[in-house]
């Protein structure tokens, strides 16, 4: 696809897209980065594009990219109240928790499961976006989480901080 014809594609179906977004993620930020997102993996070549379906095919690939968010919002959430129920519901200390678990992550799991949590909570990486940046398998990258959660929530269980 030459430019022109990428350029031309964007403005004909950026407004379907975000409108789309918008519904699903109910945030203006949130909508336009899903847009950009698919429209970069679009760019990039990673999506194949086919001409007779290319506003369904953009359509389906933004509400993909929204559902994604929507788990990582849902994933993110849990974990924190896996993590320490208590003082996310009290709202008090959020900070120094945070600051509390990040030093954690940091200092008392192994380094390649301390990264592969701060890709997936921090950055928001999906596992197979962690597992093909780090050249590792999808269990893999499981195992770490799985592994650094166990970890962080038999250490915050019952913890004040």
């Amino acid at each position: 696809m030459s430019e022109q014809q990428f350029k031309e594609l964007f403005l004909s179906e950026y407004g379907r897209m975000y409108k789309a977004a918008y519904i699903l993620l109910g945030d203006e930020d949130e909508a336009k980065d899903a847009v950009q997102d698919v429209f970069a993996k679009l760019w990039a070549g990673t999506s194949p594009l086919k001409e007779e379906s290319q506003r369904t095919f953009l359509l389906t690939c933004v509400r993909n990219r929204c559902l994604n968010i929507i788990a990582q919002r849902k994933t993110k959430q849990k974990a924190l109240l896996l993590l320490t129920p208590e003082a996310i519901d009290s709202g008090a200390h959020d900070e120094e928790l945070i600051r509390t678990i990040e030093d954690y992550v940091d200092e008392r799991l192994t380094p390649q499961t301390g990264r592969i949590i701060k890709m997936h909570f921090d950055e928001e990486q999906s596992y197979k976006e962690i597992s093909s940046s780090l050249g590792i398998s999808l269990s893999a990258v499981n195992k770490h989480i799985v592994q650094g959660l166990r970890k962080l929530r038999s250490t915050f269980k019952n913890r004040e901080v």
